[in-house]
């Protein structure tokens, strides 16, 4: 029972989770092409990860099979199969792996594929700071839709032992989000607090220029957009809306 309740739980998970993330890597993927002066080549980029989608969905299920019986066979239960309780848990278990499977390489190449626009070098500091944001958003988000899946899991436990295979699979997941998202996103974050900094004295050194070469009522205009980019980009928390 709690097999059968804790797979069709995180198969819906899964499934909300990848309709959730790829909605945001198409608006985001827009909002960072638009930065770098490259709105035409949106579809490109959106063939380029349709076409990774289908590969991945292919592999996922390949998985969706070999995972069940792989399982089966360490918990001794395979040769249950003909039993109808035993058989419908290990049929529910395919789209429990496939979707899985799906959203492990979604997640990880997605975000990664949005890695790329990170390492053009011609962009001034503030497009540097709207492209960082929009990697960020992604990777939170796919963070918060991971949690709910870690969320989940205690019910595959609830009145039942902890198997060994379940502990080594939980603690491998771990271990793969944090290297492979969670890392990366706490360093994104530190790069754009360097790049507010050294924007914001870049600003304040052209506000104190102004001031000095004559009136400030003369300036003020000026002046007061230069304030206005500080608070927008320098002051305001990462997540902040950009136009």
């Amino acid at each position: 029972m709690n097999t059968a309740v804790g797979t069709s739980l995180l198969s819906g998970v899964f499934l909300l989770s990848i309709r959730i993330i790829q909605q945001n890597v198409a608006k985001h993927l827009f909002l960072m092409l638009n930065v770098i002066r490259k709105p035409q080549d949106f579809w490109f980029h959106r063939k380029k990860l349709s076409e990774q989608f289908k590969r991945h969905v292919i592999w996922s299920l390949s998985l969706g099979f070999v995972m069940p019986l792989l399982y089966m066979v360490s918990e001794g239960v395979i040769a249950r199969i003909n039993e109808r309780e035993v058989f419908a848990v290990a049929m529910g278990a395919v789209p429990f792996w496939l979707l899985m499977s799906l959203f492990i390489l979604q997640i990880t190449t997605v975000n990664r594929y949005l890695w790329k626009f990170l390492s053009n070098g011609s962009i001034e500091a503030i497009d540097k700071i709207k492209l960082y944001r929009s990697v960020i958003k992604i990777a939170v988000t796919t963070i918060f839709m991971t949690s709910m899946v870690f969320l989940v899991i205690p019910v595959f436990w609830i009145k039942q032992p902890v198997h060994f295979f379940d502990m080594v699979f939980i603690v491998s997941l771990v271990l793969f989000f944090v290297v492979f998202l969670v890392a990366p996103t706490i360093k994104f974050i530190c790069i754009v607090r360097k790049i507010k900094c050294s924007l914001a004295r870049d600003l304040d050194r052209k506000i104190d220029r102004l001031i000095k070469e004559s009136v400030v009522a003369e300036k003020s205009k000026e002046i007061e957009y230069l304030l206005s980019i500080k608070e927008r980009y320098c002051d305001s928390w990462i997540f902040y809306r950009y136009k």
